[in-house]
């Protein structure tokens, strides 16, 4: 007979307090009680750079900082936020909560987490209502607007060779330009 396993959902606090005392041995983020590692590659350090030298930077702060959310701490690769903006609030003594209006923009790179960062955190930041969220694959750009409770209501996904709209700078950016070539 098999037992029943409970799992066990970490809070923010504990979280944090394992973290500050050194629990864990690589990086790792807090998703829903769940705690799941941060894996980068060289692909996906790259495409990180990349986004982070293209993405508009007039009246914005482009950082990638932790983003509490909800009851989660995830580390989206990168997000953009009002550089007028203050927090809301703090999670600790160094995380800043900010407010979805503030909010402009949240971007995962997607590797070896394609599957999660299309589904859970599209729901997480859906549900935070980021106006735009952008998961970024080595093939396309996927692009999630109209934020509601169990995600979005739109999903568009933009190929190599095609534009995508940056709507907090009125802009369009190449997706070429923000997809990293493969690592060789």
């Amino acid at each position: 007979m098999t037992k029943p396993v409970l799992a066990y959902r970490w809070s923010q606090s504990e979280f944090l307090r394992a973290s500050e005392a050194g629990a864990f041995d690589h990086r790792v983020e807090l998703v829903e009680g769940e705690i799941w590692p941060v894996v980068i590659g060289s692909w996906h350090g790259d495409t990180v750079g990349q986004l982070l030298a293209t993405l508009p930077r007039d009246g914005v702060r482009v950082t990638t900082a932790t983003l509490p959310t909800g009851e989660s701490l995830p580390d989206p690769d990168c997000w953009v936020r009002r550089v007028d903006a203050g927090p809301i609030g703090m999670v600790g003594s160094r995380l800043s909560v900010w407010a979805a209006v503030d909010v402009l923009l949240v971007v995962e790179v997607a590797d070896e987490t394609m599957i999660q960062d299309l589904n859970v955190k599209t729901r997480l930041y859906g549900q935070a209502g980021y106006p735009v969220y952008w998961v970024v694959t080595q093939r396309a750009v996927y692009e999630h607007t109209g934020p509601i409770s169990t995600g979005y209501r739109t999903r568009v996904e933009y190929l190599p060779g095609e534009r995508i709209p940056v709507p907090y700078a009125g802009i369009e950016l190449a997706v070429d330009d923000l997809i990293a070539p493969p690592a060789t």
